[in-house]
């Protein structure tokens, strides 16, 4: 997890050159990237929007960038749907330990549907939880940018709307 300062910053790049390689059944693809560091300062409360410019092309996007309490509010929220989560699996498993519960019964079925549907929202959300970082890489043009990337970021952010 990221600590969270009044002063952050992102590594964006720029992407310059993508080559593939294949053999038969082994496909590869490499993208080079021009990268450059990019700081902003966090507003004091809520959210803001921050006009960078890329170094290579010149482009203009947005940096969206959240407060530190507003960032600490959201990761709040993923944890406590983490905690759900693995709550709730914790219970089916218990429960399913304790009583015999034959898959044809429909309090069976929905026992295991709510375990299985447990596990990816316990991985997801805890993952989300350990990589917020408030910091958000948006396109200035509002269409999907594939040329500018999020390089340091906790998921490699396109310049997306």
């Amino acid at each position: 997890m990221r600590e969270l300062h009044e002063q952050s910053g992102i590594a964006l790049g720029h992407l310059v050159d993508t080559s593939f390689f294949t053999v038969i059944v082994y496909s590869r693809e490499t993208k080079r990237f021009a990268a450059q560091p990019v700081h902003c300062r966090r507003p004091a409360a809520g959210e803001d929007v921050a006009e960078i410019h890329c170094g290579t092309c010149g482009e203009e996007l947005l940096l969206r960038v959240r407060s530190v309490a507003e960032t600490k509010r959201v990761r709040k929220r993923h944890l406590a749907v983490a905690l759900a989560g693995l709550a709730l699996m914790a219970a089916t498993v218990v429960f399913g330990s304790l009583v015999y519960l034959p898959l044809a019964d429909p309090l069976g079925k929905a026992v295991l549907i709510a375990f299985l549907l447990s596990l990816p929202v316990t991985g997801i959300a805890g993952w989300l939880w350990w990589k917020e970082d408030g910091l958000r890489l948006l396109s200035a043009t509002g269409a999907t940018d594939q040329v500018h990337w999020r390089l340091d970021g906790p998921v490699p952010y396109r310049a997306a709307p």
